[in-house]
């Protein structure tokens, strides 16, 4: 999963350097799929917090799995993974939101 993720990454920066993708067309993908990933680590690590209504402790979705795998479940590993993917997801959305404005900027300085 991480090697698509950094596969994409490289190909949309290729892309954009070469003019023909914008930055924050590049990075809008990146920036939704960190938000339903973080989504889904908040519903999992939500539902390991009442162990009563799971008979122990489980992923709950099948994309929480995919990102945490099946080593060691606890609590803890599911808050971290949830508390990091809040913060690449606030990253990716501060990046996004500054390379937005500054591609306006630069598109209302070229036509005049």
């Amino acid at each position: 999963m991480d090697f698509v993720i950094f596969l994409y990454f490289f190909i949309g920066l290729y892309l954009a350097i070469q003019k023909k993708l914008k930055f924050s067309t590049a990075l809008l993908p990146l920036l939704l799929f960190s938000i339903l990933a973080n989504v889904a680590l908040a519903q999992n690590y939500t539902q390991s917090l009442i162990a009563e209504a799971n008979d122990g402790l489980g992923i709950s979705n099948k994309l929480a799995y995919v990102l945490i795998g099946e080593d060691r479940w606890s609590q803890e590993l599911f808050q971290s993974s949830y508390n990091f993917s809040t913060n690449v997801s606030l990253v990716l959305l501060i990046t996004y939101s500054i390379i937005l404005i500054s591609e306006k900027i630069y598109e209302s300085k070229s036509i005049s």
